[in-house]
């Protein structure tokens, strides 16, 4: 059996970073901090920008090696998610929405085209290392890095532009924080929560210790998490900027002199910041002399006061998740001895001493370390390690998931007479129930699979042939309390109104996904016939049985009949899901 590599993606929004390891031996873990940089005499950078060029509608630069003249995409991670809050006036956002429509491309063809470039670069690191022919002696496992609060279309498109880039078939997702914490706690036997601070994203999970050799743990409350990261604070403070330039004037500005002030702030503000009265500055060529807004010679003077305001308008967020989810634990009569910062912006020295600074009353420690999540999490979670016990032994369900069902009428049990319909065996039957497999909250131990019997009644003849499909939306409910009915509302088309007035409006049943799966016409004939009583057609009975496989990142759908996994199967994510 030839060798492994396993390789760790962190796409962040702003900037990604990679990491390898050959899964054997020392499993020593190589992070790529030489990213090609035209800019600095010397390239040493854990990450690289996620930004990427085009010139003739096709990829031209990426990375550090984007111009600042150049027409870029940034921030089109965000892009993946059509459920994503965050502000569409922020103008990376804008630009790159626009830029989607003079190229005629969507957000995952321009994420499909940064991958292609990364990957490379990657392959390329991999081969001065392990030599040319590296490729006959390994084989190739990716594991990539997405937020824990993302949607399930956005985790499908994800994978989908892994896979169009050409990375390997052998393809998984982590969520950021799991991936943190499995690269910090290994180190460390304690009770932590791993605070993934990121570039846009913030997701909290919180671990117990369950064995310390080998360490396993259990996720001990319900994660959480907010678009607090680091983007916001660049949006914030360009909208300081334009405030006290004039908006007029701000926009005529060249954009490649907003550009390089902006980078400016990245690297020699934003990093550096530690909370203190040290009075910071950059520079905006153009840009019209106002002493009394500390705007002199193309520089402007960063008063402490502004930056407090603008780095504490994020931080107070995060400190909010935190406080939540604090209270979460406590509520498993656990308590929480460390919060562990990680992720691009979990390096800011301010909100460390900010966290530090809150808990210093109550015996919580707040450190900062680094690490390569996604590569150790690939390392474990590899098909050659089945032998090894999980790090992660159980995890917490964010949301209800199940399905709508139909069960025999029974007024006793709450059935509305508007879901009543007669069954093709002339039975009274009550439509718009929901069969919940999953609770909020609820254990979910390694490697659990949920089972749901699926029946339809066909009608199928003898000369019938090919193949026939069914569909089945499975359904999630965000609220703390899922419904036992799913409520009816203004459908796409409106056809379909509620019945508003015994449904809790909070108790709202959203469509994750539909799976699809088919089977041949002739197996279906197989099945026994009867008559409608009232109708007189005749019709068969076929049970399916639905499984789905849960880990750290998606859900996995397979359909049986009879034992046998059907020919067919597919989940089509819910754009709003």
């Amino acid at each position: 059996m030839a060798s492994e590599i396993v390789v760790g993606i962190d796409f962040g929004t702003t900037h990604s970073g990679a990491s390898w390891a050959v899964n054997g031996g020392t499993k020593h873990v190589r992070l790529i901090n030489d990213w090609p940089n035209p800019n600095s005499s010397v390239a040493n950078a854990e990450k690289v920008p996620t930004i990427i060029s085009y010139q003739n509608e096709r990829p031209h630069n990426w990375g550090y090696n984007v111009e600042l003249t150049e027409q870029s995409f940034k921030w089109f991670k965000i892009l993946l998610d059509p459920t994503h809050a965050i502000n569409k006036n922020v103008e990376p956002v804008v630009t790159s929405s626009k830029l989607l429509g003079v190229l005629h491309k969507t957000a995952e063809e321009i994420a499909a085209d940064y991958f292609r470039l990364l990957w490379q670069y990657i392959k390329d690191d991999i081969q001065r290392v392990k030599g040319d022919n590296w490729k006959s002696i390994y084989t190739l496992k990716v594991v990539l890095t997405v937020p824990a609060i993302w949607s399930a279309t956005a985790k499908e498109r994800t994978l989908n532009a892994a896979r169009a880039a050409g990375l390997s078939d052998n393809l998984m997702l982590v969520t950021e924080p799991e991936a943190a914490a499995l690269a910090v706690l290994k180190d460390r036997n304690e009770e932590d929560e791993p605070l993934e601070a990121g570039d846009a994203f913030t997701d909290l999970i919180s671990y117990k210790v369950k064995d310390i050799n080998p360490l396993q743990l259990e996720e001990c409350a319900v994660g959480d998490g907010g678009l607090c990261g680091s983007v916001f604070l660049d949006a914030a403070f360009e909208k300081y900027v334009e405030t006290i330039v004039g908006k007029e004037q701000y926009s005529r500005i060249k954009l490649k002199s907003r550009k390089k002030m902006l980078r400016e702030f990245e690297m020699s503000v934003k990093r550096c910041y530690t909370g203190d009265d040290k009075e910071y500055s950059v520079d905006l060529q153009g840009v019209e002399d106002n002493p009394e807004q500390g705007i002199d010679d193309d520089t402007i003077r960063l008063k402490p006061s502004m930056l407090k305001t603008v780095f504490d308008h994020v931080i107070n967020q995060i400190n909010n998740l935190v406080d939540n989810q604090i209270e979460e634990v406590a509520e498993q009569d656990l308590q929480v001895k460390a919060i562990l910062l990680v992720g691009g912006f979990g390096a800011s020295k301010y909100m460390h001493q900010r966290l530090k600074d809150a808990h210093q009353g109550d015996g919580i420690q707040v450190l900062q370390v680094n690490g390569a999540g996604a590569t150790m999490w690939g390392l474990e979670n590899s098909g050659r390690n089945t032998a090894s016990v999980k790090t992660v032994a159980a995890r917490v369900a964010r949301h209800n998931y199940g399905i709508c069902v139909s069960w025999p009428f029974d007024l006793t049990k709450g059935h509305l007479l508007v879901d009543r319909y007669r069954g093709t065996r002339g039975e009274w039957r009550a439509s718009n129930q929901m069969s919940w497999l999953l609770r909020k909250g609820e254990r979910i131990e390694e490697g659990r699979v949920l089972r749901q019997q699926l029946a339809h009644s066909i009608q199928v003849g003898f000369l019938d042939v090919g193949m026939r499909y069914f569909t089945q939306t499975v359904q999630y409910c965000p609220n703390d309390t899922a419904p036992r009915r799913k409520e009816h509302s203004e459908s796409k088309l409106g056809s379909v109104k509620a019945f508003r007035s015994s449904i809790d409006p909070r108790a709202a049943v959203k469509e994750l996904c539909t799976v699809t799966y088919g089977i041949d016409c002739n197996t279906l004939w197989m099945e026994s016939s009867y008559k409608d009583p009232v109708t007189k057609q005749k019709w068969r009975d076929a049970t399916f049985d639905l499984e789905i496989r849960l880990d750290s990142a998606m859900l996995h759908f397979t359909v049986s009949y009879r034992g046998n996994q059907v020919a067919y199967t597919q989940a089509d994510y819910n754009d709003e899901s």
